[in-house]
This record gives C-alpha cells, structure tokens and sequence, in this order.
C-alpha cells in the first residue's frame, strides 16, 4: 500500500550501516506453538549470522524475553506498546514503519504492516486456509485470505517452508515462483533427543497424569489435524489393546464435532493435555509407543521431526506436505480409513523389527533438518535486499 525510504531519525552519529527490521512480536511469548517457534528459532540463530555491519532491530509489543533480550552489540530492541489486542502490526508496527523505517524489514509470520519500508520480506508457512474453510471462522478465513493476498503482493520476496507450500501459494494466488524461497522447518535436537532417562520420563508421565502404553497426537485438536480419524482409530485399536490415547494441544475450531468419532465405551482412556510446555513436552514423545499424526492439511509438520529425533516412530499418511518432511521413515497408513490406520497404529505396536527400523530410519531422517539450514535460507532472501 505504501513504501517507504529511510527516515534519518533511525541513523545515529551519521551510522550509515543499512538496517534490518524484524518483527519479534510472535516470537516474543511464554506459550509458543509452530509458528511462534518458527520465529523464534530464527531470531535466535539470525544473531549469530547477520554481520556487524547491518544494524538489526527488533520490534516487540513488550519487553523481550526467553533469551531473546540477549543482543549482539550491532542489534537492538524497540518495544512499540499497544494496548489494544488486535491491530498491532496493522496500525502500531505501521506507524513505527512511517516514523522510523528500516531499510528492510522481515516478518516471520505472515502478515506484512500496510505501511512498510522500501524492501519486505514474509515467511508464508501454509494457505489451509484458502481449502480448508471448514476449520476457520468466516471473520479469521476472510482475515487471513485478504493479508496473504496484501502480502504475496507487497513483499519483495516470500519464504515458506515445504515445496508444498510454495506450490499452493502459486497455485491459489498466482505468485511468480521465483520470489518463493523454500527454507524447511527443523527441531532443537538438543531439547528433543532419544537418550532420555527412563526414571524421569516416568516421573513425569506421572506427574501428568499418564500411564503407559500410550499414543501420542501433538497438534491442535480441530477438523483440520483429522481428530476423528484419529479418534474412531484409537477406538478400534483400543478393542485389541490395553492402551491410551494422549492429546498434546488446544482445543481449535471443531473439536467437538470431531470428537464424536470415539466410541464412548474408550472415553476415559483419551487423555487430553491442552497446552504442554516445552520441558514436559519431549517426556511425552519419548515415552510414547509412537506419534500417530493423519492430519489433513500440513504446511510442514514439525511434531513428525520432535518424533523422530526423540527415537520413536511416527504413524501418518501420505497428505500434503508429509511425505516432504517425513520420507521413507514414517510407517504410512495405505488408506485413509479408521480400519487402516488402526492396523498401522498395532503394526508399529506389535513387530518389534518394524518398530525398530522406523526409530533408526526417523532418527536418521530427523538430522537432514536444522534451524541453522532454516535461517541460512531465511537470510539469504534478506541479505540480497540488503546489498542492493
């Protein structure tokens, strides 16, 4: 909508470094989620790659936190405050943009400010929203679809995260595929690992509430993730084996249509977490007999890479992006049917060699996958603004 160049206001001692801008707002919260993680694992890793020569600034509705306050001497902070709970990059991050603009400026999460400096710069991770309708309010689709359509438009290049993605992108909003850059997701192979003791993972299993065997959903509970495939599974799996189903994720739009599809008899033996932070989180995964993961719609799928680097298999579907992230490593229902992922889901329970084969082969296809690779790509599409 509207560009614009540097205002002097942002040089300091006639500082004739260019500046980089750089919304932390998603990554600067107690409770992340994919995207909120996206942002701020690049963040993170972005202050050990820009060199000292950019001068980097970080635009926040609060004060920085998790790590994220701890700034090379070429980066800074600005907390641009904003009491209202919507509008921040509509309206506050845009002002900033018109009094203060830096020569570029990189969103992590999707949504460009109207007002914006002469280059931008957006990560793009899926347009489910675009197929999946279902599984958004009208407000928040129509939302989302009129952003993205601002954004593809706006920005002077886009980064997604699956090819996946970036084939819907330019099929549904006719972008030029030359100004999508692929960077694939990762996990912190450091917090998600296969070496946990067993003592704690029991202790916390405890602690949670769970006892072993169980299956483990990590995702949002909606339409979207196919929690009543899932769960009409679980049902017939649970007919044939003493076990639990565990539920790592929030509520979202359907969950109770969804939820429909357990038989009522297995009500007490889905245990549903909500939110699960990030120290409980890799327990849960390493003490699971296997992530079952047959979501309809995924830009990438991170969970399928916590799995696998947390040595233990991964039970899904070949849908979207999947077969991208998982490979060869995950054991893949062969129908999208309740019957055939139950039978997938005991497969991976019962034979011990295939249960085997599949930790080696995730573990394997877990280190193909890095932030570092992530953020190289990501800074590869702004340093070529940043030279021009």
């Amino acid at each position: 909508m509207f560009k614009f160049g540097l205002n002097r206001r942002n040089r300091v001692n006639d500082d004739s470094r260019m500046i980089l801008g750089i919304d932390a707002s998603r990554a600067n919260c107690s409770r992340r989620t994919g995207v909120e993680w996206y942002a701020y694992h690049v963040i993170q890793r972005l202050k050990k790659i820009v060199p000292a020569d950019v001068r980097v600034v970080l635009y926040s509705r609060e004060s920085l936190i998790d790590g994220l306050e701890q700034l090379p001497a070429n980066w800074e902070s600005r907390v641009l405050l904003w009491s209202p709970l919507y509008l921040w990059t509509q309206l506050r991050l845009s002002w900033e943009m018109l009094v203060n603009p830096p020569d570029v400026l990189y969103v992590p999460a999707h949504v460009l400010p109207p007002i914006r400096p002469h280059r931008s710069i957006t990560t793009l991770h899926d347009v489910a929203f675009v197929t999946m309708s279902k599984a958004y309010s009208w407000y928040g689709r129509a939302f989302l679809i009129l952003f993205t359509w601002l954004a593809v438009r706006w920005a002077d290049a886009l980064v997604t995260v699956s090819d996946f993605s970036k084939s819907e992108i330019v099929r549904l909003f006719h972008v030029d595929p030359s100004k999508i850059l692929v960077a694939p997701l990762a996990c912190d192979p450091e917090i998600f690992r296969p070496d946990f003791d067993s003592v704690d993972t029991s202790q916390c299993l405890t602690k949670l509430g769970i006892k072993s065997p169980y299956f483990l959903f990590v995702g949002r509970l909606e339409q979207k993730k196919n929690l009543s495939l899932l769960l009409a599974a679980f049902s017939l799996v649970r007919e044939r084996l003493n076990c639990r189903l565990v539920l790592a994720g929030k509520r979202g739009r359907g969950f109770e249509d969804e939820f429909i599809a357990l038989d009522r008899r297995w009500v007490d033996e889905v245990v549903e977490l909500g939110y699960v932070d990030s120290i409980d989180l890799p327990y849960l995964y390493a003490g699971a007999e296997a992530l079952v993961f047959p979501s309809r719609y995924e830009g990438f799928g991170i969970p399928i890479l916590e799995s696998f680097a947390s040595g233990i298999p991964v039970v899904t579907l070949r849908s979207t992006s999947i077969p991208e992230v998982a490979g060869e490593a995950a054991f893949y229902a062969e129908s999208t049917t309740a019957e055939a992922l139950a039978e997938t889901m005991l497969a991976v329970r019962n034979d011990v060699e295939l249960h085997q084969h599949l930790v080696s082969a995730g573990l394997e296809r877990s280190r193909e996958f890095s932030w570092e690779r992530t953020t190289q790509g990501v800074w590869r599409a702004i340093e070529s603004f940043l030279r021009h």
